[in-house]
């Protein structure tokens, strides 16, 4: 640079004091951009917590109405090979608690026999349903979403689903499944549900502490075992096909797990929200399922994934489908652990892990109503041992085998859990 001595010192000054600037500008962003990433994860942990205090609101209520919680598997029952003639006894308890979280609307379409074919559509967009107090609005939005016709027929030739809808899986033909619950959705979960797939849910139900059969209704003759299904593995607050009362958790509800969170498959590997399928002898050695994922948490590619039925989606996949695969978890590898089923045909039961995005661990709702954060660290026991089931010769007692993991997981083990989980 030409010109005196003065101007060039003057010009690197200048140039030296917006370098510092720049410098510090660096460091404030440094700074800063974590701890708004903190705040924001704050937040959203606040917003998770209300969601499952809102969802214990609702079971308590449920059970005021109807003196029981629901199944975590019920429904209008089973017709051969025609999911769209009823919902095949499938559905989860959060359709049964629709009406308990001010969503009338939803349950009015659930409720009654729904109508499908070309309907006049609203002006509305679908993100301005929430303004709207119209349950017909609300109606002609879920016609956007589908118009497949109904198996049903009418006097008047409309096509129409049966009260209480198909089977959860056939969400593709039946849009009240692809609506779901926002209340549902941890806001720290970004994951998207696919097109014309079932809406997502990141609050599953407690099964209890055990394995086997798990996921059946306790005593139904399956078939493909020439064998009832098991009964002593039914441990947990909620069962396939029969509901609990309050009076049934004798270890006390502060001391029973009702719900805890998962995270939705997002398509990836990822060992906390998928399943492995097809691990055999889980149930005498849990910790089995532990080997599946490598150093860095994603399932190994020598294993294979389990998916929902139509392949698109894993844990949390379906708020309408109570298969514990899906909607449930057990209280044997701790938070943010992987799942596994066992063979192909006994996909309802194996190890669910409860999960979640929240940095260290999940939040949990107990059948008091509060909500906890429990840590990955939990005590889990000896992960090793067999898990209660009747054929279990080394069964002596009915404490869990899983620690304080294991014990929150039961309603009547005699056995409280020693420890709290540790508060948000």
């Amino acid at each position: 640079m030409s010109g005196d001595p003065q101007t060039k010192e003057r010009w690197r000054l200048t140039r030296a004091g917006a370098i510092a600037l720049l410098g510090c500008l660096i460091l404030l962003l440094s700074l800063l951009i974590p701890a708004i990433q903190t705040a924001r994860e704050t937040a959203r942990r606040m917003s998770c917590t209300n969601n499952a205090k809102q969802l214990g609101l609702a079971l308590h209520n449920y059970h005021a109405a109807f003196l029981q919680l629901p199944p975590a598997c019920g429904g209008t029952g089973l017709t051969a090979g025609l999911d769209e003639l009823s919902n095949q006894n499938r559905l989860s308890a959060w359709v049964a608690v629709v009406p308990f979280v001010e969503a009338s609307c939803l349950w009015e379409m659930i409720s009654n026999p729904y109508t499908t074919g070309p309907h006049p559509s609203s002006n509305e967009g679908l993100d301005d349903l929430t303004k709207t107090k119209s349950c017909e609005s609300f109606r002609d939005q879920l016609v956007v979403l589908s118009v497949a016709p109904g198996p049903l027929m009418s006097e008047d030739g409309s096509f129409y689903f049966p009260p209480m809808g198909p089977a959860p899986w056939k969400a593709n033909v039946y849009p009240i499944w692809q609506w779901g619950l926002s209340t549902l959705r941890c806001p720290s979960d970004p994951t998207q549900k696919p097109q014309e797939h079932a809406a997502l849910s990141n609050y599953a139900f407690c099964y209890g502490d055990a394995i086997h059969d798990v996921g059946y209704p306790a005593g139904e003759f399956l078939d493909f075992r020439s064998k009832s299904t098991d009964t002593a593995s039914h441990r947990g607050a909620f069962k396939a096909g029969r509901p609990t009362r309050f009076n049934d958790i004798t270890d006390g509800l502060s001391h029973t797990l009702l719900v805890a969170e998962v995270a939705t498959s997002d398509a990836s590997r990822r060992g906390f929200s998928s399943i492995t399928a097809n691990i055999t002898d889980l149930k005498d050695n849990p910790s089995r399922c532990l080997d599946v994922v490598d150093s860095s948490g994603n399932v190994r590619p020598d294993f294979q994934l389990r998916f929902t039925p139509d392949g698109k989606a894993s844990r949390g996949g379906n708020w309408a489908d109570g298969a514990i695969s899906w909607s449930g978890f057990n209280t044997i590898l701790p938070p943010n652990s992987p799942s596994c089923d066992t063979e192909r045909e006994l996909r309802l039961e194996g190890v669910f892990s409860a999960s979640s995005l929240h940095h260290g661990g999940c939040h949990a709702l107990l059948a008091d109503g509060a909500v906890r954060f429990v840590v990955n660290t939990i005590d889990t026991g000896d992960l090793t041992r067999a898990s209660v089931y009747t054929d279990n010769p080394t069964d002596s007692n009915v404490d869990s085998p899983y620690g304080v993991w294991g014990a929150l997981g039961t309603i009547a083990s005699r056995q409280n859990a020693e420890s709290e989980p540790e508060s948000p």
